[in-house]
């Protein structure tokens, strides 16, 4: 039987929903342990992270980011990893962009969500808690909800400490990732790990290391906007995009007689009118179902991001899985 699974839209910012917890002991656990490691929410110093990584893409290959912040709407970052750089300034409500690709690789979106890992959890839904040994160190880990494309997901904590431990979870259609924080320091009143890692089916995808963490000055001449870059705005409370009209690519008749199978990730622009453009392949599947998905893609229309009433143009990756029963 030919299946085709839609895995995921992944929006640039996280999406969660808020949903009260059936445990509040627990809930309040994960809030504090969210409070403590999180740099990005409350942190009154303007400070600088250098980080050192290894990414697996074809192989092993090394990157390094620098984030010199002063708040939520005033930073500069510049990521490069091989032969890739991409610097991004958010002054105010915009976010600018420049890259020497057509987009923004995986691994680098997901190195940026690793280290904003303590995002979130005053809006998961506890479902279970149990305590278990994990290296010698006994933990607290929860079974939440909130994502709704996060299923059987699980966070845990130190239970001395209270340190983030890890978060495992299951994307469809097969696809297990886990995350896990180590070795953390003070800083500034918050406690962040020095290591992170994200682990996809087992497999080291990114290593990270936390090289330096320093309260320092921005140099407000680093949020002046790069020339030629990519504009995007970025409001509080931002809606983003929603289908209104995405078919699903034909599996291809050659790949199914081959019993191929596989994901294609595309990475695409829904303009304000909700119509798509800059349909780009970002991960390869085989080329038949690189070029279907590629084709019905460009079709697809939404219901474009609002900031309040204005509609805005945003970034979206389609993930498309290809399986055969």
């Amino acid at each position: 039987m030919r299946t085709l699974v839609l895995a995921a839209i992944v929006f640039r910012a996280t999406v969660t929903f808020l949903m009260a917890g059936d445990n509040p002991a627990a809930q309040q656990l994960l809030v504090a342990a969210e409070q403590q490691s999180n740099l990005f929410h409350d942190q009154q110093d303007a400070f600088q992270m250098d980080v050192s990584f290894l990414a697996q893409i074809n192989t092993v290959v090394p990157g390094h980011l620098t984030l010199m912040w002063k708040a939520r709407d005033r930073w500069w970052r510049k990521i490069s990893i091989g032969n890739f750089e991409q610097i991004d300034v958010q002054h105010g409500e915009m976010l600018y962009t420049t890259r020497n690709l057509g987009f923004t690789p995986v691994r680098v979106r997901e190195l940026i969500s690793l280290l904003e890992f303590a995002e979130g959890a005053d809006r998961l839904h506890v479902r279970k808690q149990k305590q278990r040994f994990e290296n010698g160190t006994e933990v607290l880990c929860f079974q939440t909800e909130g994502q709704s494309y996060r299923k059987d997901h699980e966070l845990c904590i130190d239970s001395v400490s209270h340190d983030l431990a890890s978060e495992e979870w299951k994307e469809p259609p097969d696809e297990r990732r886990a995350e896990r924080y180590t070795d953390y320091f003070a800083f500034e009143g918050h406690r962040y790990p020095r290591k992170l890692e994200l682990l996809v089916n087992g497999i080291k995808a990114l290593t990270v290391n936390v090289d330096h963490l320093t309260t320092a000055a921005l140099d407000e001449s680093l949020l002046v906007p790069p020339k030629g870059a990519i504009e995007r705005r970025q409001c509080a409370g931002m809606r983003h995009p929603i289908p209104v009209k995405t078919p699903d690519p034909a599996y291809p008749k050659s790949a199914s007689q081959n019993r191929l199978m596989g994901d294609t990730t595309v990475a695409m622009t829904v303009l304000a009118d909700g119509s798509v453009t800059d349909v780009r392949l970002v991960g390869s599947a085989a080329r038949s179902m690189d070029d279907a998905t590629l084709q019905t893609l460009k079709g697809w229309k939404f219901k474009p991001a609002m900031c309040g009433t204005e509609p805005v143009v945003s970034d979206i990756e389609v993930v498309v899985s290809f399986r055969l029963d």
